[in-house]
């Protein structure tokens, strides 16, 4: 898997996850009055606020003062300037994406939830993006028949998986002013590694069996899970704003 189509898989992959928690929040929005919703997404706003301090600490950024939660379901982590010039911003930036994935996954370990990390073969991963795109929504789609084949809906702690899968989907999605941080160091880092691709794929002609582009391969393709957990949101979306279809009316009929 050369160095190129492995970052293009990322790149892809990332951007169409943050697509997609942007698309939820448009969507829950509308299924629950945002006063109520604000209050239910506040562990997920914890987490996105707790993961930017958290990446902070990592690329030596000075923490200046965090709010984990407001009222109106957001927070604010103020920083200085990381050691580890773009690189670390993009850290700081996209730090909810991985610090929410993160959260879900030891959740499932503790819930025992049959939506988890299981053993995905780098192999899976692409130079054709369509190919990777069908390759992702195939794995997504197995999640979703392994859970509802797995799990219970008589069991508590599916409910529990599903509200916290809302939550920190809600709170994966990075601020317009994350991503306007992290914008020149997401250059950058893109102006990096097409200079590795022309070092390493084309002089030295590699053929992406080195450990490297295995370990690579094998991270890149784990985006199914983040992508299950925002497709089982969608689901408890639906089925929220269905519940709630008879309320709307009622309360347009009174005004």
């Amino acid at each position: 898997m050369p160095t190129l189509a492995a970052f293009l898989n990322l790149t892809l992959g990332i951007s169409l996850l943050i697509l997609a928690t942007y698309g939820l929040r448009w969507l829950w929005v509308r299924a629950i009055p945002p006063q109520i919703l604000a209050y239910m997404i506040a562990p997920g706003v914890a987490v996105h606020e707790l993961s930017h301090a958290a990446a902070c600490v990592m690329t030596g950024a000075k923490v200046h003062s965090m709010v984990l939660f407001r009222s109106d379901g957001s927070g604010e982590v103020k920083h200085g300037k990381p050691k580890l010039k773009y690189f670390g911003d993009v850290m700081i930036s996209l730090a909810p994406l991985f610090g929410c994935t993160l959260c879900l996954v030891l959740l499932g370990l503790l819930l025992r939830s049959p939506v988890n990390f299981y053993d995905v073969r780098a192999e899976g991963v692409q130079p054709n993006q369509l190919v990777f795109v069908a390759d992702l929504a195939t794995l997504v789609w197995n999640d979703l028949v392994l859970f509802f084949k797995a799990s219970a809906l008589t069991d508590w702690r599916t409910w529990v998986f599903l509200y916290f899968a809302m939550c920190f989907t809600m709170g994966m999605a990075p601020s317009r002013q994350d991503l306007k941080n992290g914008s020149v160091g997401i250059l950058v880092l893109c102006g990096v590694v097409l200079v590795i691709h022309v070092i390493v794929d084309r002089l030295f002609k590699a053929d992406g069996d080195g450990p490297v582009f295995e370990f690579i391969g094998s991270m890149v393709i784990k985006l199914h899970y983040p992508f299950a957990i925002c497709a089982l949101s969608l689901l408890l979306c639906g089925l929220v704003y269905l519940i709630g279809m008879p309320f709307r009316q009622l309360r347009k009929r009174r005004r």
